[in-house]
């Protein structure tokens, strides 16, 4: 049987230092040469996922932006998929919540559009850059974003979840990647949106069945995709709440080539031990 085999990058893919391992690509290239597919699914944007993309020398779709973008940079012919927040609720959104808004931003292609700026939150998103920064009110807009990433005072969490979950209750989420000093980081997404939704996708245009899915992830942006995955493989360093939903966990981290070894071992590849 040939697999989609989905592999997430920080924390997963990639070591501590956001680095590629030669065994890492080895084993990559090995099952695709087999037939296999092997995907990115990543939540960083397009211009932080395609450097890593190139390096093992994919030539599939790429899913960036926690499934809210969908493209082939080497295949044209592919119908790029993308969703977008639609202003009107990013407006009616950003004017309630904007009295404890510490910073809001988001990426399209190169460019980070940005209410109070704050550089620190590169050491968050890997792959951000703040090479090309616009700084403006989120009222000003005309941009639409995939999701939207808001930083803030964490006395208002509830608050803002409250908000998002009853008055965009059919549209949006949130999803919290943590709580620190006082400040709580969250990630502001289609409620249909997510690795899970775009590796559905692919498997159709692949005339593939879930039980052809296997998937790899250790954060909370990777929850639907594990939990949906015929084998949802969550990464031995990865947070429990993928733990909990996952049908198999790696024995080595990611700084450990964790998923090139269980590839190894799962397709029997004894030869790139």
């Amino acid at each position: 049987m040939k697999y989609l085999i989905a592999v997430d990058l920080d924390g997963s893919l990639l070591n501590r230092q956001g680095e590629l391992t030669t065994k890492s690509i080895k084993v990559l290239n090995h099952l695709t040469s087999l037939g296999h597919v092997v995907v990115i699914a990543t939540g960083r944007p397009y211009e932080g996922a395609i450097p890593k993309y190139l390096q093992i020398g994919l030539t599939t779709p790429l899913i960036t932006d926690n499934g809210g973008s969908i493209e082939n940079p080497m295949d044209p012919s592919f119908a790029k998929q993308k969703t977008y927040l639609p202003l009107n609720l990013v407006y009616q959104l950003f004017e309630h919540t904007k009295h404890y808004i510490i910073s809001a931003f988001f990426s399209d292609n190169k460019v980070v559009y940005a209410y109070k700026y704050d550089k620190k939150l590169e050491e968050f998103f890997s792959g951000m850059s703040s090479a090309h920064v616009v700084e403006l009110d989120f009222s000003d807009l005309q941009v639409e974003p995939t999701g939207l990433v808001y930083l803030i005072d964490a006395k208002h969490m509830k608050e803002l979840e409250s908000y998002v979950n009853t008055v965009f209750k059919d549209t949006l989420s949130t999803r919290l990647w943590g709580v620190d000093n006082g400040y709580a980081l969250y990630e502001i997404y289609l409620k249909h949106i997510s690795k899970s939704s775009a590796l559905t996708y692919l498997l159709d245009y692949y005339g593939m069945q879930k039980e052809q899915l296997i998937a790899f992830g250790d954060g909370i942006n990777d929850i639907e995709m594990i939990r949906d995955a015929h084998l949802g493989v969550a990464m031995v360093n990865g947070v429990n709440e993928v733990k909990v939903v996952r049908k198999d966990m790696t024995k080595y981290s990611n700084d450990e080539d964790g998923i090139a070894k269980y590839l190894i071992d799962y397709f029997h590849l004894d030869n790139l031990r």
